[in-house]
């Protein structure tokens, strides 16, 4: 498009503001393009890749995984805020290698697009070590096994200091000291003490389940902390991890992918994925639809929102996997998109001992219907003959209750079929208690006055770091909840009483779930916790109701459909003149 010239407004050092004049006529702005330099980009590729010291443990771990490393020891002071140090006994660096190491873009294990497409390692980038450095005052000591002489490198917030020869033992030590001691700002977010050392022990855990054969030891201010020794197999390093639960080993083949679990019984489900562990290909990942597909292997052995305890490994052809999909490699991508959580779903669901298998799932709630219900199959699943399981009423009619929704059967003695003014409406009885509970709770709070049932025979629990951490954040939000809890020892604690409204429950198991999900939902608290709670307490699915624990149970449902909708599985517009009407 052609520009007129004389009518092109003048920028000399400012930009022109067309269209009226402002308050400003000019809207003062630089106009010259730079390159940043080097340790800038350093800065801000760490603030990608390196956001706490956990990330800064990870990447050095992973370096330390691809050098064949069999041992690795990793030592940290004051939560990594003082000084990380990773040592193995890998394969070492060349005193060229070791200065090249800290060069953005340096690295050793891809050389060609092609490799990219197929990478085996953890590592690839070439950005780990300088970006470190650029945020902390970093020491690199390495040899390789084949050299009698070791080199140390000294950087500092990035600028290389000395490179000179070291006695050494075979392998790279690195320490990283004063992390982010020149980006003030990052620094201040971090975290507490015993919160940022807990993160630190969560990756450790990752690498030794993704790695059985390797012997990692992790020490805390001086104290020895976690040591895994060696195992044979996955399975055999999944039980030293989840000591208190019999885990179910299962291997499993199916086109180009090998799955290796070894997985907890559904009873003890937990809220949140934090305890399902994922791994391709020896990488620890996140992976929300592949852990939904795990949890769906279960069939309806699975409360809403748990997931089992356990962790699942699977191997796939290098180039199924596209590893470069996040800057910090805990997020990937499956070439074959969807089709995989759900061969994961079936190679799961024929194997575990208390799974009903995937396509039986819905079939056991809600028919062969699946979960769409059109209005042939509601038709159908409203005779009474006793081929599709329903219960029938004990009543002809009864008048709808206050809250607009009256109870008319059992489906499968797993679903309660109801009815409002012009719908009918499936409700999944578990979520419909988990609701109740949850209004209950919320109730109680909102009111001041956190109803707590206090326990004939109190309950003991030790709690991991992580959630010690959290119990010690939000101690003040569970008592006003209902909990009394009292500190016995080092993250062990007694529980005098909880919330009433969820007394049924095991009190341990209650507190766990909360604090899990207040430690994954942080800024939402109340309402994780209140969720949580209600979900580890609800009952429904166990066995069928009789019609007036169902009645009872759908009196207590919200009267809006938006306030009903958690607990609500399907839904069907009546045809013709409501119910009400045509009773006259």
């Amino acid at each position: 498009m052609a520009i007129n010239c004389e009518l092109a407004p003048q920028i000399h050092g400012s930009i022109a503001i067309l269209g009226g004049s402002t308050k400003a006529e000019r809207l003062e702005a630089p106009t010259t393009v730079r390159l940043l330099d080097d340790t800038l980009v350093d800065q801000i590729a760490a603030g990608e890749v390196i956001e706490r010291p956990a990330n800064l443990v990870k990447e050095l771990l992973e370096n330390a995984l691809d050098a064949g490393a069999a041992e690795i020891t990793v030592s940290v002071e004051d939560g990594g805020r003082g000084q990380v140090r990773v040592r193995d006994d890998g394969c070492g660096m060349s005193r060229e290698d070791a200065a090249l190491s800290i060069e953005r873009h340096a690295t050793s294990k891809i050389a060609s697009f092609g490799d990219l497409e197929r990478v085996s390692t953890l590592g690839f980038r070439g950005e780990a070590l300088p970006s470190i450095a650029s945020v902390s005052r970093m020491t690199i000591t390495t040899r390789p096994k084949s050299d009698l002489e070791g080199t140390r490198l000294v950087v500092e917030g990035g600028a290389l200091r000395s490179v000179e020869p070291a006695g050494c033992p075979p392998g790279t030590t690195v320490e990283v000291a004063d992390l982010f001691y020149n980006v003030p700002a990052r620094k201040k977010f971090l975290r507490a003490r015993q919160t940022e050392t807990s993160r630190i022990f969560e990756v450790c855990l990752r690498v030794a389940l993704s790695r059985p054969g390797l012997r990692l030891t992790v020490t805390s201010d001086g104290r020895r902390a976690r040591e895994y020794l060696p195992a044979r197999s996955l399975a055999e390093r999944a039980r030293s991890i989840f000591r208190d639960a019999p885990l179910h080993e299962i291997h499993a083949e199916r086109e180009d992918v090998v799955l290796d679990a070894a997985l907890a019984p559904a009873e003890l489900a937990r809220p949140g994925a934090r305890h399902l562990h994922l791994l391709v290909n020896g990488r620890p990942i996140r992976d929300r639809a592949l852990a939904r597909a795990i949890a769906f292997s279960y069939g309806d052995g699975l409360p809403p929102g748990h997931y089992p305890r356990g962790v699942v490994s699977l191997r796939l052809p290098a180039g199924e996997v596209d590893v470069n999909a996040h800057p910090q490699k805990t997020e990937i991508r499956f070439r074959r998109g969807a089709r995989l959580p759900d061969l994961v779903t079936r190679m799961l669901a024929s194997r575990l001992p208390s799974a009903s298998g995937a396509g039986a799932y819905w079939d056991a709630r809600i028919g062969s219907a699946g979960p769409t219900i059109g209005a042939e199959s509601i038709a159908r699943s409203t005779t009474p003959t006793a081929a599709v399981g329903v219960a029938q009423p004990a009543a002809e009619y009864e008048p709808r209750p206050s809250n607009g929704i009256r109870f008319v059967a059992q489906l499968k003695n797993r679903l309660l079929v109801c009815e409002t003014l012009d719908e009918l409406v499936l409700i999944d009885p578990r979520r419909a208690d988990a609701l109740n509970r949850n209004s209950r709770m919320r109730r109680a709070a909102e009111a001041g006055d956190g109803a707590r049932q206090h326990l004939l025979f109190p309950d003991r629990v030790e709690l991991d770091q992580a959630l010690d951490a959290t119990l010690e954040r939000h101690g003040g939000l569970l008592q006003s909840l209902g909990f009394d809890i009292s500190l016995l020892g080092e993250r062990a604690y007694v529980i005098r009483a909880v919330p009433a409204p969820v007394a049924n429950a095991n009190a341990a198991a209650l507190l766990e779930g909360a604090l899990d999900a207040l430690r994954e939902r942080p800024k939402d608290a109340r309402e994780a916790a209140l969720s949580a709670l209600a979900e580890t307490a609800a009952t429904g699915n166990e066995e069928p109701l009789t019609d007036e624990d169902a009645r009872r149970l759908v009196a207590t449902l919200p009267p809006t459909a938006r306030e009903r909708e958690p607990c609500v599985v399907a839904t069907m517009r009546l045809p013709g003149p409501a119910p009400d009407q045509e009773d006259g």
